[in-house]
């Protein structure tokens, strides 16, 4: 079926309204969805760049360089009229021009004394970024149906947004080798951020690395089949500031007047805060590189420690507060971990070749302030339905999922007139925080042709399934077949305990219908059965191609590389643990993961490149 075609009428009633399964009228109906409601986006984007480098002196150089890079975009979502969820419709269009420049100045010395060598640089550098929106935003209702135009809007809600900030940087660095052998790499940088309070958007980080190719000082006594060894050791420090318009209060004038006037209302709805200072980032690490059989085999492994302290976070306030959310520096956040590479060509001949790679990458974080409070929650960290948060709780690891659980006694759950009962108070249910993530590539190419394939895993975090909530409280999941009039026993006789008339807890015996036993845990908001394993391995992405001989290619001789390909990416989900959803789903981007909510699995895509070279 084409959008717009006779038949793209599936998911909608006689009478052109939104046809859903039930009576959750957010529960969307995909037809609708694909067929009905529009989401288009148009990007143009230039990026370029212009280095000029002079030698004063062979061991001596200037150099400035230039960089540019922009974007117009436009956007339209179209929401028409007969939306289950929005009878009158909706309209959001914008033009969005977005442009990023980067001046960069800096005079270097290269330089080597018998057995040492030594670099250094000194310069600077300049971004500037601006972004200019126009938009409609959320215009509404449509006066015609079927005409979606800003023009056919009864509320066409205008708005233009403006962000311009600067950051300044002065840099140096110094690099100094022995022998080849031994290199000390150091680097300092101070950024002046326009976002920050002038009295506090200064923030200098260092930097420092030790290596020493340990196989170059043994080479004599080191078998042939070791090729490459080396130890590095590093610490650095960085830094960054914030979205423009942060840290103080801005205002929009209203379309109403007062005793005769316009009023004007503030117009955040995040609560400001001058006094935020520049994020803190440090990182230990120590790592080893290795490579055997003349580089046919290759290991590169880290271990790191990263602290990030006053990271400038959005944080949810109480709405008595006037403001919905406030921005401000948060405490102190540690990572750990561990990070791992191998890569082998186990065959290699005149004709065929095959490159394996298995990367994997260990992470425990752990909240170790907060700056007063024991627990925040993160911005968009809220979810529809469940009463479900994902919160910062020092102690904990960061992004921790808080809900209800069941209530248990000597871990059993416990019942009431059959029905579970919860916890009096909300705990910790999970972590959305994925610890373990890693990938395996394989490349195999015959004579020409190649072929290619990436499995993505990822373990050790939860997710709480908004979705599987909404269909067993509506009883469209398969678990509430249970206990219905076709079912035998007719009645669900949960397993656990009750509070017998002395008030000891004895096994329950207490049946109640599907619809009564479900419907008790979603009343009762009890996130802890909807908590799944997000754990997942998938065919990430396929390649087939091919590289046209340079026989054929040098009749051309413009042309001096040709390949064709096809692509296909999202193939096939291996390994999973959650009913009805993709583990991967989410409903924001922010750092608050965990969340799902009716949302629908990743789009599988094929495509065909061709990579030309002149």
């Amino acid at each position: 079926m084409e959008r717009g075609g006779a038949d793209c009428d599936w998911g909608t009633n006689p009478d052109g309204t939104e046809m859903i399964g039930g009576t959750n009228v957010y529960f969307n109906n995909p037809y609708w969805l694909q067929y009905r409601k529009t989401n288009e986006t148009n990007k143009n984007r230039l990026t370029g760049a212009i280095t000029l480098k002079y030698d004063i002196f062979d061991w001596l150089y200037i150099q400035g360089a230039v960089q540019r890079d922009g974007y117009n975009l436009k956007y339209k979502e179209i929401q028409p009229k007969g939306a289950a969820a929005d009878a009158v419709g909706f309209l959001t269009e914008y033009s969005q021009a977005f442009s990023e420049i980067n001046l960069n100045y800096l005079i270097g010395f290269n330089k080597e004394f018998g057995d040492w060598s030594i670099g250094a640089t000194l310069g600077g550098n300049r971004q500037r970024t601006i972004s200019e929106r126009w938009m409609v935003d959320g215009g509404r209702p449509f006066l015609a149906d079927g005409l979606y135009s800003p023009n056919n809007l009864g509320d066409k809600r205008f708005i233009k947004n403006y962000q311009e900030y600067q950051v300044n940087s002065v840099y140096a660095t110094a690099d100094f080798g022995w022998k080849n052998q031994i290199f000390l790499n150091l680097t300092g940088r101070n950024d002046w951020f326009s976002t920050l309070n002038p009295d506090n958007n200064s923030y200098f980080y260092p930097s420092a690395t030790l290596s020493w190719v340990f196989t170059d000082s043994f080479r004599d006594s080191m078998p042939d089949w070791f090729d490459f060894g080396k130890i590095r050791g590093s610490y650095a420090m960085s830094s960054n500031g914030t979205d423009p318009y942060q840290n103080y209060l801005t205002y929009k004038v209203r379309n109403y007047q007062v005793n005769g006037q316009y009023v004007a209302t503030v117009n955040n709805s995040t609560y400001p805060n001058f006094e935020l200072k520049p994020v803190e980032i440090s990182e230990w690490e120590v790592g080893l590189n290795l490579a055997f059989l003349s580089n046919r085999l290759s290991f590169d492994m880290a271990y790191y420690t990263k602290n990030t302290k006053d990271d400038i976070a959005v944080v949810s306030t109480s709405n008595t507060s006037g403001w919905g959310s406030r921005i401000q520096n948060v405490g102190e956040i540690q990572n750990r971990g561990f990070e791992f590479m191998v890569n082998a060509v186990p065959v290699h001949t005149n004709e065929f070749d095959w490159n394996t790679t298995l990367n994997f990458a260990i992470n425990d974080s752990e909240v170790k302030y907060l700056g007063g409070p024991e627990s925040l929650i993160m911005d968009n960290g809220t979810s529809n339905v469940g009463n479900v948060t994902v919160q910062n709780i020092v102690g904990s690891s960061f992004g921790e999922l808080v809900g209800y659980k069941y209530k248990r006694h000597n871990g059993q759950i416990v019942y009431e007139n059959g029905i579970p009962q919860r916890e009096d108070k909300l705990s910790s249910i999970g972590n959305g925080v994925y610890k373990l993530t890693g990938g395996w590539h394989n490349q195999f190419s015959y004579k020409n042709f190649s072929l290619s394939f990436l499995i993505d895993f990822k373990f050790g975090a939860d997710i709480f399934s908004g979705t599987n909530y909404q269909l067993v409280s509506s009883g469209m999941h398969k678990k509430t077949l249970k206990g219905r009039e076709n079912d035998p026993v007719g009645k669900i006789v949960g397993e656990g305990v009750m509070l017998d008339s002395s008030g000891n807890y004895v096994p329950n015996t207490v049946g109640v219908s599907a619809q009564e036993y479900w419907q008790g845990i979603t009343t009762s908001q009890i996130a802890e059965e909807f908590i799944y394993d997000a754990s997942f391995i998938k065919l990430r992405e396929l390649s087939f191609g091919y590289n046209f001989p340079q026989s054929l290619l040098n009749k051309m001789k413009v042309v001096k590389g040709l390949n064709v390909s096809l692509v296909a990416r999202n193939l096939w989900t291996i390994m999973k643990h959650t009913d009805n959803i993709d583990p991967e789903s989410a409903y924001n981007n922010s750092n608050a993961q965990g969340l799902e909510l009716n949302g629908y699995p990743a789009t599988r895509s094929i495509g065909f490149n061709v990579n030309v070279k002149f």
